[in-house]
């Protein structure tokens, strides 16, 4: 079809707006009769109402010819004064009701006729005719209404009720004659006749309804019957009789007025029928009007949208024809010049031409990119593979005994190397972004980990800037999650890196990281890197995350290749999420960075209110309002409870002497303090200060009171005896929470004086306390005394060993708690080899320190224990001394550490010094291969 033919939008037109405006005029028709139909409603109503009140006044009218007794003759006339009045206010404006009311304006003089005893009955009669005439006339407009055909047939029902009943009461005036002794004229009977053979109402025509049931059990009720035919009898008598009987006019007369009564119930009953549908009726009208009132304010509201979408769509095809006019140029197809609409009739045409180009200019670009990411890639490999020489070489040159010159030499020479290889990885990292290579790698790694080893690797960089460095880790985050933790670590050193690259000298860096909610499967958590450095302007801000970009002026101060914040923007979005920015020139800037990560399932240690009873004072004056914000929230983590006092202290001790201060300083380095620094000192505080409450008895053969002077040390209450004996009889004067004897006494030996302490216990019931046996042999454990004692040590005391033994006594002490034993200890000969190992193994667990000397390790194991020290083997490597300090260690802490060595591919280690160690590692390992050999050696 040629659409030149008709028009484009002609035919929108025609499916859209024709039939929508055919619907708007049968809505707009609909209503308006709704509307006129509404209106004759409300007149039916009206004068249906001046019916009733009309045949109320003929009821009453009638009555007005046959009450004889003074007093019900003055009070009908009262109800009949008031009926005319209430219809002369409520209707007296009305002209069709005029002669009624000029008619009625005569019933004073007839009221005086009638109390006249000789008064003229034909002239009454006639009066009262003529007004219920009138009344009729009135009555029958109510047929000139056509609102339904139901309701028409009630009312035409009505009409003839209304009949009925003048018609019997007339019947009844003309007997009333009769009973006057006056004979009724040849006129008079020829009409008492006529009504006698055309009285019956017809209702048969009547639907079914309440006023039909009323009407035919009036019709088939028994007294109703009886009264007819009693009529038909009195009839036919009077029929016959040229001269009845008053008798006989009195009884036809009475059944007459029964008649009537009938009449007017059935009269009542069609009226109430009428106003029932007459409400019915309203009630549908009002729903349906709301139909149609709602269709037609729709087919207006769809007209309204079909224009503004026919102007819309006509705005379009406009700005396609132009489009396909531009396309021509490409294409080459060759159409004839013509309308826009026939433009738009060959524009596919034109499209499909133009695209197949566009495809083919397409694969001939991705050729082009795919070469350029390959030769970018090479020649960055090319580039990176002996930059990592040099760097090696660098740190090889570093551990030799260099000058101050050449030390500064070989920096510049590190930083060069660095900064260059920092370019060459953004290269290759866009490079694999543009061609589609890059993608999510996921593994198992420590969350808290990641951010405090990052974080920790700029400390020397943020002191030789001199930059103020505020950071919080949640401790929430410590947990290990499933994600693609280089991207992670990549957008994070790339924030922290620009945030020292903009900061000047003394400027202040703050980083938060932390959690925003979790549930069972994932984690989300927020970065946050500010900085009051030279900023961003408003203008440059949806510029910084475009390729290449960079500022001219700072390009040339700052350098970068402009690529850093691309990338990471990809990363974000390739882990689901986006980096913003806010930022001011000149007042510094912010990164923000939302990521949720899955959870994985392993059980993370958790050192949440492990302190929880502790408590510390802070001096606040050595400390800036954020920081200790940063404190606070970590001792809340730890469960240690903040006192306001004026040194800092910390314990939970039960006198203030055996508090012992912490050095802030200590725990910052110079920056904010790492939980797991304030976990550490906090620990050190309680383990050197601690006292426990309890009440200790001593049995020992040490005179020197070396044995007394350690158990003093410990304890708050201790007891001390030299022989079994006493050791036997302040057991029956003091009650102990745990008793520690040598197993030789004086007097008398500790078997049996701790039997007769458990003899006596259970005779008094009482619970038994327990006994530690101090072995100075160990084959004194090898009899019956297991029975007797709780625990054992052995000779020589030490200190730990007392620790460990009150703490499985009083299990409300923090150290209890807390396993002081550290994951892994990595003695690494470079820092740069510590820095890569360290990155690796806080993958698999948390708690990591680094030394850098075997003085540093001697001093390190005193104070604590480790599951698994990792230490490089050298030609310099001093076994036996190695061997000492572990075996120190043990002796300290019962705890036997795995001692793991690195070893050179080329060198072999003396099978003697093999054997003291739980694995040899070569320096070529993989790091998957390492991370599966450091996870067995933990288990």
């Amino acid at each position: 079809m040629k659409i030149t033919k008709f028009g484009l939008l002609g035919i929108l037109r025609l499916i859209a707006t024709i039939p929508l405006f055919i619907i708007f005029l049968i809505s707009s028709w609909y209503l308006i009769s709704q509307y006129n139909i509404n209106v004759n409603l409300k007149d039916l109503k009206y004068k249906f109402s001046i019916a009733l009140d009309l045949v109320n006044l003929s009821k009453e009218l009638d009555k007005e010819m046959i009450i004889s007794d003074p007093t019900s003759k003055q009070l009908n006339r009262q109800i009949t004064d008031r009926t005319i009045e209430h219809i002369n206010m409520l209707h007296h404006n009305r002209m069709d009701l005029s002669n009624i009311l000029n008619k009625l304006n005569s019933l004073t003089q007839i009221r005086h006729t009638l109390d006249d005893p000789n008064f003229n009955k034909t002239e009454i009669s006639s009066y009262f005719r003529d007004i219920n005439s009138l009344i009729k006339d009135e009555i029958l407009k109510l047929r000139d209404y056509d609102i339904s055909h139901r309701l028409n047939l009630f009312i035409f029902t009505f009409v003839s009720s209304y009949s009925n009943t003048i018609a019997i009461s007339a019947k009844r005036d003309l007997v009333a004659n009769i009973i006057n002794h006056r004979a009724l004229d040849s006129e008079e009977l020829l009409l008492w006749l006529d009504l006698i053979r055309n009285n019956k109402l017809d209702y048969g025509h009547l639907p079914d309804s309440l006023a039909k049931s009323t009407i035919e059990s009036i019709f088939n009720s028994n007294e109703y019957k009886q009264t007819i035919n009693n009529l038909s009898t009195f009839t036919i008598e009077l029929i016959k009789n040229d001269s009845p009987s008053q008798y006989l006019a009195q009884k036809y007369y009475d059944l007459i007025s029964q008649e009537l009564g009938f009449a007017y119930q059935i009269q009542e009953s069609i009226s109430s029928q009428i106003e029932s549908e007459l409400d019915k009726f309203t009630q549908w009208l009002l729903y349906d009007s709301i139909i149609a009132f709602i269709v037609w304010i729709l087919s207006i509201t769809l007209i309204l949208i079909s224009y503004y979408t026919k102007n819309y769509i006509k705005a379009n095809i406009y700005n396609l024809s132009k489009i396909i006019d531009k396309i021509k140029s490409v294409s080459s197809a060759n159409l004839p010049e013509g309308t826009t609409e026939a433009s738009l009739e060959n524009g596919h045409k034109i499209i499909n031409d133009a695209l197949d180009k566009i495809i083919a200019q397409k694969d001939i670009a991705q050729s082009d990119s795919r070469s350029k990411t390959v030769f970018l890639t090479n020649i960055s490999h090319e580039i990176k593979a002996p930059l990592n020489g040099i760097m090696g070489f660098i740190e090889l040159l570093k551990s030799h005994s260099l000058g101050k010159d050449e030390k500064e030499l070989i920096d510049i020479i590190e930083q060069s190397s660095q900064t260059l290889l920092k370019a060459i990885n953004n290269i290759i990292n866009m490079a694999k972004i543009e061609g589609g290579n890059s993608e999510i790698y996921e593994s198992e790694f420590l969350l808290y980990n990641l951010f405090d080893n990052i974080i920790s690797s700029y400390f020397n960089r943020l002191m030789a800037k001199n930059l103020n460095l505020t950071y919080y880790i949640d401790p929430e985050l410590m947990v290990t999650v499933f994600s693609d933790e280089e991207k992670i670590r990549q957008i994070a050193i790339n924030l922290i890196d620009n945030a020292i690259k903009f900061t000047p000298n003394g400027g202040q860096i703050t980083i938060y990281i932390k959690k925003i909610s979790s549930t069972n499967d994932n984690i989300s958590f927020n970065l946050s890197v500010k900085d009051n450095g030279i900023g961003i302007s408003q203008s440059s801000i949806d510029k910084i995350f475009e390729n290449f970009y960079t500022d001219e002026n700072l390009s040339r101060t700052y350098g970068g290749t402009g690529l850093g914040l691309s990338i990471i923007s990809h990363y974000a979005k390739m882990l689901g999420s986006k980096i913003e920015v806010q930022s001011q020139l000149k007042k510094g800037s912010k990164f923000n960075l939302n990521l949720t990560l899955k959870l994985h399932p392993h059980k993370d240690k958790n050192y949440a209110n492990i302190f929880k009873g502790s408590k510390v004072s802070i001096n606040k004056n050595d400390i800036d309002e954020e920081n200790l914000e940063i404190i606070n929230l970590y001792l809340k983590y730890l469960g240690v409870s903040v006192e306001s006092n004026i040194t800092p202290v910390i314990g939970k001790f039960k006198d203030e002497k055996n508090s012992k201060n912490i050095d802030y300083q200590e725990l910052n380095h110079g920056f904010s303090p790492s939980l797991i620094s304030l976990i550490n000192a906090l620990l050190n505080s309680l383990k050197s200060t601690q006292k426990y409450d309890l009440k200790i008895l001593v049995a020992t053969n040490d005179t020197s009171k070396k044995t007394k002077d350690m158990f003093e040390e410990i304890c708050s209450n201790v007891d001390v005896v030299y022989d079994g004996k006493s050791l036997y009889e302040l057991t029956l004067i003091n009650n102990y929470d745990a008793i520690f004897t040598d197993i030789a006494l004086d007097r008398q030996n500790a078997i049996i004086a701790t039997t007769n302490i458990i003899n006596t216990q259970d005779e008094k019931d009482i619970e038994r306390t327990p006994i530690i046996a101090i072995l100075t042999n160990p084959k004194d454990k090898i009899n019956k005394t297991n029975l007797l004692f709780d625990y054992y040590l052995q000779k020589p005391l030490l200190k730990s060993q007392i620790i460990e033994i009150l703490s499985s006594i009083d299990n409300k002490d923090p150290i209890n708690a807390l396993d002081d034993t550290r994951d892994i200890l990595l003695f690494k000969k470079s820092k740069m080899e510590t820095r890569i190992y360290h990155a690796v193994l806080s993958k698999v667990c948390h708690m990591i320190d680094t030394i850098e000397s075997i003085d540093e390790l001697e001093e390190i194991t005193q104070s604590r224990a480790y599951k698994l020290i990792l230490i490089d083997y050298n030609d310099q490597f001093d076994d036996k001394r190695i061997l000492n300090i572990l075996e120190a260690s043990y002796d300290l802490h019962k705890f036997k550490s795995k001692v793991a060595l690195f070893v050179e591919p080329n060198i072999k280690i003396p099978t003697h010094i093999k054997a003291h160690f739980a694995q040899i590692i070569s320096t070529n390992i993989s790091k998957s291969e390492l991370e599966k050999e450091i996870k067995e050696l933990l288990q």
